[in-house]
Parts: C-alpha cells; structure tokens; sequence
C-alpha cells in the first residue's frame, strides 16, 4: 500500500513538471515562485519517502541479529 501512495504522488510531481512552462508563460512573478517552491518541495518529500520506504524494507528483511544463538 505504501507504493500505492508514493506512486500516486510521483504522478502528481510529474503533472507538476509538465505544466511549469506554462505556469512560467502565464503567471506572474509571485505564482511562478510559489510554483517552483510547491515543486521543490514535493519531489524532496518524495525522495524523503523512497529513502524511507527502502529503509522500512531493510528492516523488514532483516530480523534483529543481536540475540546470540546459545
């Protein structure tokens, strides 16, 4: 379920992206800013979220080590 949702905000990313020149064209000044801004930060947000979705599945595969076998 989780790549569900980082899927479905990558999408959202990308719509970001194809529409930024338009934007850029249209907009004025301030908008295009707050544009770029709210791009930024969403494809910060999702590599924050694939870094912490690989290291979920780290943990998950790997059971704790520590407990000696005596």
């Amino acid at each position: 379920m989780r790549l569900v949702w980082l899927a479905a905000i990558s999408v959202l990313a990308v719509v970001m992206v194809v529409f930024t020149p338009y934007v850029f064209r249209t907009e004025s000044t301030w908008q295009a800013a707050a544009w770029l801004v709210m791009l930024a930060t969403t494809v910060t947000g999702i590599a924050a979220l694939i870094r912490a979705e690989r290291l979920i599945r780290r943990l998950e595969r790997h059971p704790d080590s520590d407990v000696s076998g005596t």
